[in-house]
């Protein structure tokens, strides 16, 4: 019976893996939520909608991360916790994906598939020259790349869910642009 237990235990190890390629955890604590608006009242929104992201945008850009497990485009955003309200939840969420503590404004679209897409701004002190970058390594578990891109250069095919691109552009039409620290070249 022990030498059961002992081959299960090996088969178990080497089906889930003992690997170091897994991304690190060293989550620093999500800063304190800015949204103007916590709630969404004058917004129609799916009453089971769960899930809110950030569309930042620069100027003709819009900052995009790249998903870990796809490696297709998307704004960073995600599921709500318990008690949470969807802006905050925009705002958790793109800290935990880009590492940048950003305003959450007001809600100006919504996706095929429920998440509420925020207005948000970046700080003027952000310098837009320092994209495209890597993916804070605590935030390597869904986003591996940050980057800024044109919507409108953009296909259907470039994110990970194909029917996002136009809730994305409608959102991007609604949402004042974040003055960075640098108007130099912007970079994609």
């Amino acid at each position: 019976m022990f030498r059961l237990f002992y081959i299960y235990l090996i088969l178990l190890m080497n089906v889930t893996g003992c690997t170091n390629d897994m991304p690190p955890t060293d989550m620093p604590p999500t800063p304190y939520c800015r949204a103007k608006h916590q709630d969404t009242d004058n917004y129609i929104y799916a009453a089971d909608s769960s899930n809110a992201g950030c569309l930042i945008r620069f100027e003709h850009k819009t900052l995009l991360i790249t998903h870990r497990f796809s490696q297709r485009l998307d704004i960073p955003g995600g599921g709500a916790q318990t008690n949470e309200s969807l802006a905050c939840t925009a705002h958790r969420e793109t800290f935990e994906e880009t590492g940048l503590n950003v305003e959450v404004l007001f809600p100006v679209a919504q996706t095929k598939h429920g998440m509420i897409i925020f207005a948000c701004l970046a700080d003027d002190m952000l310098d837009i020259n320092h994209f495209p970058r890597p993916s804070p390594s605590f935030a390597l578990t869904e986003s591996v790349h940050v980057s800024l891109y044109d919507l409108f250069d953009l296909e259907q095919e470039s994110f990970r869910f194909e029917d996002d691109l136009v809730p994305f552009r409608d959102a991007f039409i609604a949402t004042p642009a974040s003055t960075p620290l640098s108007t130099e070249t912007i970079h994609h």
